[in-house]
């Protein structure tokens, strides 16, 4: 193992027992060391973090896997490598890195968390960072891109095709963290005709400036009926990313159109594979069982095709594409950076992540 001397404790983002961002709080924890032979020990310089994190730090998911704390907070980040396990290949001391700390199952949770003066991940789950973006750039883009990714694929197998070309594709949420990456990813990537998004009005004039030839037709949910606006049966294909939306089933193709969901009840076997086997009771099976009964009812008398996919950014070869993809331009973060000695300013953000209203992009926080 090679390896650079590092304290012995460190000073991290935590959640100190199940509550909302508004109690997280700085701490000094002790420093994480590497394990096993593919661990890499990081220095962090900026982190991201997901709403699903804060739902588990918020205790909704108590019933199903325990917790332990104070809770690290931030799934993927970026920094440099201070030391590497025997067997890792690809990564030095000294190497710029992007990365998260993505399994499946999700729990118990195998590697350390991002928002902290340090972490250890695994070799499989790092990239090089580009050279030329920043590590603010780099922290909270992969997570979405690769659910993106086999987001689309799942819909193309759906669809029988490999591209959106002649498409017309609806995304919600064109600046939040998972949308922004979807258009691009939707227009830039895989050529869709036509690409139709939402934001709230203070956002309208942002879109362009942020997201410049990607979005053909902006809505103002808050000003307008999205549904009437883009007409019935005018969608070939949706990425939803918003929970208690139904207005995608009223304007996909009744014959032809394909939704996938990343905000949606999984089926049981979706859930197993996340959570893992032994998490999920029975009732739960019941409920989730229930809910795609639902989606059904919802689409009788359509051939309208659906989905559910819980992104999986560990998929080493779907990590790989997504990084080509970022190195290349093809997408581009939209982030709200944050200081890690703003302590107001990261409950802020962590508290739009959470009720997912008023955020911009992906909520980053700047370590060092």
């Amino acid at each position: 193992m090679a390896s650079l001397t590092t304290p012995g404790r460190m000073k991290a983002l935590v959640a100190p027992k199940y509550c909302k961002p508004k109690d997280y709080t700085i701490s000094d924890v002790p420093t994480p060391e590497i394990t096993r032979p593919d661990d890499v020990l990081i220095r962090v310089y900026a982190a991201g973090t997901t709403v699903g994190e804060t739902i588990l730090a918020k205790g909704n998911f108590s019933v199903l896997v325990d917790s332990s704390f104070p809770m690290i907070m931030g799934l993927e980040g970026s920094g440099v490598v201070v030391a590497v396990g025997r067997d890792v290949k690809r990564f030095k001391a000294g190497d710029e890195v992007m990365g998260g700390s993505w399994t499946r199952p999700m729990f118990p949770m195998k590697y350390e968390k991002w928002m902290a003066e340090y972490t250890v991940t695994a070799e499989s789950l790092l990239l090089p960072k580009p050279p030329h973006m920043s590590f603010e750039e780099c922290a909270g883009i992969l997570g979405s891109a690769v659910t993106a990714y086999q987001s689309f694929r799942r819909g193309f197998e759906l669809m029988v095709q490999k591209s959106f070309e002649g498409k017309t594709v609806f995304v919600p949420a064109a600046l939040s963290a998972t949308g922004s990456i979807a258009v691009q990813m939707a227009k830039n990537v895989y050529g869709a005709a036509r690409v139709i998004s939402t934001v709230s009005t203070p956002k309208v004039s942002l879109v362009e400036k942020h997201l410049p030839g990607v979005v053909d037709q902006v809505l103002d949910y808050q000003k307008q009926d999205v549904v009437k606006e883009v007409g019935q049966e005018q969608v070939d294909f949706v990425y939803n990313t918003q929970w208690h939306n139904s207005q995608p089933f009223q304007m996909l193709k009744r014959q032809t159109g394909v939704m996938v969901s990343i905000a949606a009840g999984p089926t049981v076997e979706q859930l197993r594979l996340v959570m893992g086997q032994k998490t999920v009771p029975f009732w739960v099976v019941w409920v989730v069982t229930m809910l795609q009964w639902w989606y059904d009812w919802k689409l009788r008398g359509t051939n309208i095709k659906r989905d559910f996919i819980s992104g999986h950014p560990g998929n080493r070869q779907d990590l790989e594409a997504c990084g080509e993809l970022i190195a290349a331009g093809k997408i581009k973060p939209v982030s709200n950076i944050v200081g890690f000695d703003d302590l107001d300013g990261i409950k802020d953000g962590f508290t739009k992540v959470f009720e997912g209203k008023g955020g911009f992009g992906s909520f980053v926080v700047k370590i060092r």
